[in-house]
């Protein structure tokens, strides 16, 4: 008879652990499905903004010349986007952004009103040589009302870099680490920044000897590649968003 029990017993708790052991597998099958979903979708603006950067590069070749030269001249299309697309990073700040961080971080958001300005050329439209250039702070032609504006603009640009640097470093380091959507944007904007800068003018820089179409697709990168970095701001500012309702 104890015999009999002793049985009865074992055979109960081998089917216990036999169903949480099912229980567990599915479980694992579910949120594995459930982690992969998710990490698609917290991606999901990243792709679309990389996806249509290098749509519209693949497809402008294939216009004609003078239909690029309309599109990407200045004053154009692609150049009025890119301005109107730091606005609309602007407006998101305002309106998914609480008040205490907008002030708080206030200098993401004089940065891109700094890029936007850039990319109307006030930086040489109102300054002799221009703000950026070494010439407009030892040439004679700057008279010195002019030269203590520009040095003005260039202390502000260089502390709203320096805060940036000093006070988002760290986040930005953990969040490559962590591969968070909004910090690899910002990733992508960087590079963005670096390969039209390099590329603008890369003949004379570099002495390189350029096709008619070598040219107009370098033009293409470098003014898409513009339109690009407030396309990944937009989608930093949304990330950061979406990632403290969660």
């Amino acid at each position: 008879m104890k015999n009999i029990k002793k049985q009865l017993v074992w055979e109960f708790h081998k089917n216990i652990r036999k169903s949480n052991q099912k229980n567990n597998e599915v479980y694992y099958k579910k949120m594995t499905r459930k982690s992969s979903y998710n990490s698609a979708q917290s991606y999901l603006g990243l792709y679309l903004g990389l996806g249509l950067i290098f749509l519209i590069i693949g497809f402008l070749p294939f216009l004609d010349a003078e239909q690029q030269k309309n599109l990407l001249t200045e004053g154009g299309l692609f150049e009025s986007l890119t301005v109107y697309l730091y606005i609309f990073c602007l407006i998101l700040i305002g309106v998914r952004w609480p008040l205490q961080k907008i002030l708080s971080s206030w200098y993401l958001s004089a940065l891109i009103i700094l890029f936007a300005l850039r990319e109307l050329d006030y930086d040489k439209a109102h300054f002799t040589h221009g703000v950026l250039k070494s010439r407009q702070y030892f040439s004679d032609l700057v008279g010195l009302p002019e030269l203590l504006i520009s040095l003005a603009v260039l202390i502000f640009i260089l502390t709203v870099l320096a805060l940036i640097v000093l006070k988002e470093r760290s986040n930005f380091i953990k969040g490559v680490i962590n591969l968070r959507q909004s910090q690899l944007a910002i990733l992508t904007s960087i590079i963005l920044v670096i390969v039209t800068k390099t590329i603008d003018g890369m003949e004379r820089k570099f002495g390189i000897d350029l096709s008619p179409s070598g040219e107009r697709f370098v033009l293409v990168v470098e003014e898409v590649g513009e339109m690009g970095i407030p396309i990944m701001f937009a989608i930093a500012i949304l990330s950061w968003r979406n990632k403290n309702k969660t």
